[in-house]
């Protein structure tokens, strides 16, 4: 299998059912030969419900958990400032 370099290189995948997991998706290995993983490129407006899909899966159910982070402006962390904004990643 061809391993792609570049995140503008995977085909964006939007599975026709409502909810999907991921095993509705097709893999592709991304990165470079050294180091790789299996990736798959979905719409972000669908995010939620592949979190539904996966989590209803019987045989292995998913759990996911939300990351937060402080979005600041470069340069900005030479001094404390609470700016009251949490950028959450999955």
């Amino acid at each position: 299998m061809d391993i792609v370099e570049s995140i503008q290189d995977l085909p964006v995948q939007d599975p026709p059912v409502e909810e999907f997991s991921s095993a509705d998706l097709t893999w592709t290995k991304f990165g470079n030969s050294e180091n790789h993983d299996d990736a798959a490129l979905i719409p972000y407006d669908r995010v939620d419900e592949f979190i539904i899909g996966e989590c209803s899966n019987l045989e292995c159910p998913t759990r996911f958990h939300i990351e937060r982070g402080r979005k600041r402006k470069k340069g900005s962390l030479k001094e404390y400032a609470d700016d009251e904004y949490l950028e959450y990643k999955l």
